[in-house]
């Protein structure tokens, strides 16, 4: 949830990588480790990470390599040992482990970078830039909440219930907005 709200609050940086001179170019980007799938092998993923690594340095949010770190090697280490002790580790495994963190920083960077009035200028209103919206959205509820919980005194450290608190204040938040979504679109005569 921390690399979620750090996404958001770069979002509403202005860096180099927030131009919409690039967006076509954080497209490419994503289409470039999408297809490297097909034919990328374990050193096109190290390169492309090293690559993705360079563009957070130069839109100086590195912080954002580390919270991603944080989320992705602790899984990773987990399907690892699991592999190992199953003895069926073996470079296809890393290989499929290294294309998801490109990917997975891949598409945080272009979420980070990429402000939503950029997509609607360039894309319209269609599928992708509703979903865009809709993550957005919810990041932004996610964000005001942890932000609200903060002043209040709330620090979570290592406790995990005090996580699952956010998690359960979120799923009840999201509940109050879809009801009320609801009676809005009913009030207006859909069934």
């Amino acid at each position: 949830m921390s690399l979620l709200v750090e996404a958001y609050r770069v979002q509403h940086l202005n860096t180099p990588l927030h131009s919409e001179k690039l967006f076509y170019y954080k497209i490419a980007l994503l289409l470039f480790i999408a297809s490297s799938f097909a034919w990328g092998g374990i050193y096109i993923y190290i390169v492309v990470s090293i690559f993705i690594g360079v563009h957070y340095l130069l839109g100086k949010i590195a912080k954002l390599i580390i919270l991603e770190l944080y989320m992705y090697i602790p899984p990773t280490l987990l399907i690892i040992g699991i592999d190992y002790l199953a003895g069926t580790l073996n470079i296809r495994v890393i290989e499929l482990l290294l294309f998801g963190y490109t990917s997975f920083t891949g598409m945080i960077l272009f979420y980070a970078t990429t402000p939503i009035q950029q997509l609607y200028d360039m894309f319209g209103r269609n599928p992708l830039t509703m979903a865009m919206l809709m993550l957005h959205n919810v990041v932004a509820e996610l964000y005001s909440i942890v932000e609200s919980k903060k002043i209040r005194g709330w620090e979570p450290g290592w406790n995990l219930y005090r996580h699952f608190i956010i998690v359960f204040e979120a799923i009840r938040l999201l509940n109050i907005r879809l009801y009320e979504i609801t009676i809005a679109l009913k009030s207006r005569g859909v069934e």
